[in-house]
């Protein structure tokens, strides 16, 4: 009967983590849904403004146009390496792969002679990171699983002043991209100094000209910050995006190996209370034939 007892508090414990698996998996779902809306409605503003300005410097010529956030500053080698990670855990490799891809980018950069400014938003990786012995030079707190476009945009204000004052040489972000497939891929985005790509030209269509007012400078003076802090808000909206995903997923597999373990665990409970009341109906019948 022991025996039995130990099965079916197994039983509860394994229900008990059910419980708590699929509500997570629940939450997850709802907070990717609503992640995934605000991802997907931002992203046709980033590329169309990326293509804007990479056609307006395509027209113009990179040589008659100047401007801070597209030209590196000469003799310095200090970059700000922005790692994006999720403030809780059950979510599967996520961290781990983008930790994996951001200490390899670290120690690619610091081998070829740069300085490496670590900053980190989200505790795992604050905590991964620190138990590993790199230096973080900035914690970033203000991110969550729905990350605002303000806070962005004043990390942005702050990354490019530092840049265009000659104290950093560059910014890259460490992130997991979200593709329209569903598919996600932990990558390394260079957001300063800016890089651009005209948009590629149908065959046979003339490009129209552009009527620049006041004129090509002033428009990139408004359109290249504006640039970078879209990117970086949209960095943030594909972590949150592919962090709610990655746990939905995990949440979802340990329900179904919660779900295979119950099934296991009654089987063995009815076997074993099946063998135990064969045994006491032996018993019992044992002792009434020796009574007779």
């Amino acid at each position: 009967m022991a025996k039995a007892r130990k099965i079916l508090k197994r039983v509860r414990a394994v229900g008990n983590i059910r419980t708590v698996t699929k509500t997570m998996e629940m939450v997850a779902s709802t907070r990717f849904r609503r992640a995934h809306v605000r991802a997907v409605a931002a992203r046709p503003y980033t590329d169309r403004l990326s293509d804007l300005v990479g056609d307006l410097v395509e027209r113009c010529g990179q040589d008659m146009l100047r401007h801070p956030l597209l030209t590196e500053p000469e003799h310095l080698h200090r970059d700000v390496l922005l790692v994006i990670t999720s403030n809780a855990g059950m979510c599967g490799g996520y961290n781990a792969a983008l930790l994996s891809v951001a200490a390899a980018r670290y120690k690619q950069l610091t081998g070829a002679g740069y300085e490496v400014l670590l900053w980190v938003a989200g505790r795992r990786g604050l905590g991964y990171l620190r138990f590993r012995g790199f230096p973080i030079d900035r914690a970033l707190t203000g991110f969550d699983h729905q990350p605002a476009f303000a806070p962005a945009a004043e990390l942005a204000e702050e990354l490019m002043t530092d840049f265009a004052a000659g104290r950093i040489s560059g910014l890259e972000v460490a992130y997991t991209q979200y593709l329209p497939s569903g598919r996600q891929s932990a990558v390394i985005a260079q957001l300063l100094p800016l890089t651009y790509t005209a948009p590629p030209t149908p065959p046979g269509l003339i490009p129209p000209p552009y009527e620049l007012v006041p004129s090509a400078q002033a428009i990139l003076d408004k359109l290249l910050p504006a640039t970078v802090r879209l990117r970086l808000y949209q960095c943030f909206l594909d972590a949150a995006v592919t962090e709610q995903l990655t746990r939905a997923r995990a949440m979802r597999s340990a329900t179904e190996n919660a779900d295979e373990m119950l099934h296991d665990l009654t089987i063995t409970y009815n076997r074993v209370r099946q063998a135990q009341i064969t045994t006491e109906l032996a018993e019992i019948l044992g002792g009434s034939a020796e009574v007779s």
